[in-house]
């Protein structure tokens, strides 16, 4: 929950400045925290339920989004 109020904290506060940097900071925030979920999530449903393909399930999402983040850097004009 944290995460996500510091996220959006960071998002309003970058809107009111006009910070394009914070205002980034502010959705690299939210994802990090939808990361964390998505873990937490795998972790309990593993750890209650006995889904032992929970914890792996939700080690695919981080690969697919870090996948994502490379294919973008390469992919980039710079």
């Amino acid at each position: 929950m944290v995460m996500f109020a510091l996220a959006f904290g960071k998002a309003r506060t970058g809107a009111a400045l006009d910070n394009p940097v914070l205002k980034t900071e502010g959705r690299v925030t939210l994802i990090d925290g939808l990361l964390a979920v998505a873990v937490l999530v795998g972790l309990v449903l593993n750890a209650l339920a006995g889904l032992w393909w929970a914890d792996p399930a939700a080690g695919y999402v981080l690969v697919y989004y870090a996948l994502r983040e490379v294919r973008e850097i390469f992919s980039s004009d710079r």
